[in-house]
């Protein structure tokens, strides 16, 4: 960024990162914020007119398995576990039977 710290910048985003390390750990949430800088679609924020990250391409459909965890779902199905791919296709089995 190139006047000021993020922190200036975008104070509820820096509040909301800082939030996201105490709950989930710092070294963990600083991955996801580096992929994100390499051009990584795993986090990106807003505000005041200022970006950092990288957004999800419009198109990207993201799944929910049994448990009600998300996952991305185009372009990344190596990742999805069995257990996801498995409910997403019960799941589009469900809704072409309904739209019959």
């Amino acid at each position: 960024m190139s006047k000021g710290s993020m922190r200036e910048q975008m104070p509820v985003v820096a509040e909301l990162i800082d939030d996201l390390r105490s709950a989930f750990g710092v070294d963990y949430i600083d991955s996801i914020l580096r992929a994100g800088m390499r051009g990584e679609p795993v986090f990106y924020a807003t505000e005041n007119g200022h970006t950092v990250g990288t957004p999800v391409p419009v198109g990207i459909r993201v799944g929910t398995d049994a448990r009600g965890r998300s996952y991305l779902l185009d372009g990344l199905t190596e990742a999805l576990p069995k257990e996801a791919s498995k409910y997403e296709a019960r799941m589009r089995r469900e809704k072409l039977r309904g739209e019959r």
